[in-house]
């Protein structure tokens, strides 16, 4: 059981400039009497009507409607829940939570632990193993870089238990544990060696809204008539497939900043991905599974309306209708755009290009009825028949009857009408009989004054540190920089940033401070300082790893200024953590989302200045 209570709302409110809020999401704020005023952040405007009071903590669009608090603002902005906003902005502003005793909260820490380790582990053999040739070589036949497959962590999973076991024990974690969460099945017996359920698959991971690793999804690479194309993590305690969209992760901002709210749906995790390198942030995928009520909840945080772009077959047909069912319960009104000659996005953007497919739908996207219509008389020997036309009623009525906007219901109507040359009243008798095929939900955003009342299981608790160690090693982005260093000793490139960006006080781990020393020493003839048992193991595992090789495509000069913007972010986000001024707060913020924008010449320029005010 968790919760919090008004005291604490009350307490983040107190602390947090609400125009400095909105400005840090990239809003231009100017000054309107004793209020501030921008164009609204939730519908497309010219002349601003968004007007936010500071003294109250609240906002008002007097062009939409929309109002709000500091809460309710980022839970839109981003496409969190609620408690999620507050849970955020108690983070930035340092106002402790306090939590009840949650038995799971343990084993959930231990999952997301397990989950972001194996994606960094599945990330390293796809770029340094001899076995994970084939995966490589699918990625660059679909036209996928090394830059995509890093920032979607892409990765490869080796073959057989034994490398599962042996990775599980380098990094102190039980067979048991991998098991819960998915990526093995452990064994049953004594004679039962278990199974590693992802070996030899290219990996693509799934994100929670938070942006942490819950399960993964992994693609064939060797045909196999006993297994499926794509296997995928099954439900754990920090995955439920209902509740997780592909992309959605990167997705929730350019949703609620596009001009229309519109979110692209569609199918597959290489779909999305390719949509959103070709300039359509906007877009998610369902990955195979049912699109879901609650999916639909997800998106209308964010969204106003959505486009579904699905397989141009009967599977991709009844998936459109039955998601467009769905949305439109949920009052998103629903476009649907079908790619010509069997293309689906990924292969349409890589023939055509994004403008083209700009142009398709905003040309020829067409709405759920005229979809269904015309889908429907296509699978009809004789469409025009009194029979057929009944039958295409039925399933238009059907979908209508969902619909819970009663405008939006009646224009689809009378297009329906008009497309099966019914008269309007007799579609609308029909319809008045039908009822909606699912039943009504609760919104997802609650009143505050109910936040003190809600229950752990409706959100998940800050991730706690790993169970109690002697020694907590370097971090993801550090160890990696490590490896690099190890594979390319005395490489100019890589001397020159360490010395001009990458000073001892910049690194979160005393390890790696000593490790880089070393490195830079005149003779370089390795790891001076004196090293304890525990540091030998990762001083050890750094070797090994170097010693398997980079098979990155990247010259190593970029690949050092890669690492040199992540140790940056990482103290960055360091410094936010631990900084009380919620004003100063913000600017880190800021200055960590710029980061990956810079050009490399800008990000020198930036880190130096970073430098020299500390």
């Amino acid at each position: 059981m968790a919760g919090f209570t008004r005291a604490q709302l009350e307490e983040i409110k107190a602390r947090i400039d609400l125009g400095e809020l909105v400005a840090s999401y990239g809003y231009h704020v100017r000054r309107s009497g004793s209020s501030l005023k921008c164009c609204c952040p939730f519908h497309h405007e010219k002349t601003p009507s968004f007007v936010i009071n500071q003294n109250e903590g609240y906002y008002h669009c007097f062009g939409c409607g929309v109002s709000g608090t500091a809460f309710t603002f980022v839970a839109r902005e981003e496409g969190l829940t609620f408690v999620e906003a507050v849970k955020k902005l108690a983070e930035k502003t340092g106002v402790k939570l306090e939590y009840r005793a949650d038995p799971d909260e343990g084993l959930r820490a231990r999952l997301y632990a397990v989950m972001a380790e194996a994606a960094q582990f599945y990330r390293r053999c796809l770029l340094k193993t001899a076995e994970a040739a084939k995966a490589r070589d699918y990625l660059v036949k679909r036209a996928l870089d090394g830059e995509t497959a890093e920032k979607y962590l892409i990765g490869y999973a080796p073959k057989g238990m034994p490398v599962m076991k042996k990775w599980a024990e380098k990094y102190r974690f039980t067979i048991e544990e991998l098991a819960a969460a998915g990526l093995v099945k452990a064994p049953e017996s004594p004679t039962d060696s278990g199974y590693n359920r992802f070996g030899g698959r290219l990996i693509f991971t799934i994100a929670d809204r938070q942006g942490r690793a819950v399960a993964f999804s992994g693609r064939q690479l060797e045909e196999n008539k006993h297994s499926g194309k794509y296997v995928n993590s099954p439900e754990t305690p920090i995955f439920k497939k209902s509740q997780v969209l592909f992309g959605f992760d990167k997705a929730s901002g350019p949703i609620a900043k596009d001009a229309h709210r519109e979110v692209i749906v569609c199918e597959g995790q290489i779909d999305c991905i390719r949509l959103h390198i070709s300039g359509f942030a906007n877009a998610v995928a369902s990955q195979g599974t049912a699109f879901t009520r609650e999916h639909a909840l997800m998106l209308k945080r964010v969204a106003d309306t959505a486009l579904l772009c699905f397989d141009d077959d009967d599977a991709g047909h009844k998936a459109t209708i039955r998601t467009a069912s769905i949305l439109m319960q949920e009052d998103i009104p629903v476009r649907v755009a079908s790619l010509p000659d069997g293309d689906d996005p990924d292969s349409f953007l890589r023939r055509h290009g994004a403008e083209a497919f700009r142009k398709m739908i905003e040309d020829k996207a067409e709405s759920i009825v005229s979809f269904q219509v015309r889908t429907a008389k296509a699978k009809e020997t004789h469409p025009e028949s009194i029979d057929a036309v009944n039958r295409v009623t039925k399933a238009i009525i059907s979908t209508l009857a969902s619909c819970k906007n009663a405008v939006l219901k009646a224009t689809l109507a009378e297009e329906a009408a008009r497309l099966l040359k019914l008269p309007v009243m007799a579609v609308n008798e029909e319809l008045g009989k039908a009822k909606a095929p699912f039943a009504p939900v609760r919104e997802m955003l609650p009143d505050e004054e109910s936040v003190e009342e809600m229950e752990a299981e409706e959100y998940d608790p800050p991730m706690p540190g790993l169970d109690a160690q002697l020694i907590e090693p370097p971090p993801p982005a550090e160890k990696a920089l490590m490896e690099l260093l190890s594979a390319n000793p005395g490489d100019e490139a890589i001397v020159r940033v360490l010395r001009e960006l990458l000073p001892g006080f910049v690194f979160a781990h005393d390890f790696t401070r000593r490790f880089v020393e070393s490195y830079l020493e005149p003779d370089r003839s390795g790891f001076k300082a004196p090293l304890n048992e525990i540091e030998d193991k990762w001083y050890t595992a750094i070797m090994l790893d170097a010693e398997i090789g980079n098979s990155s495509t990247q010259p190593v000069n970029k690949q050092i200024q890669d690492r040199a913007r992540d140790i940056w972010k990482d103290r960055l986000q360091r410094l936010k953590n631990n900084e009380p001024d919620p004003r100063k707060q913000l600017d880190l913020s800021f200055k960590i989302k710029q980061i990956q924008g810079l050009s490399w010449p800008r990000f020198k320029e930036f880190a130096k200045g970073m430098l020299q005010n500390d």
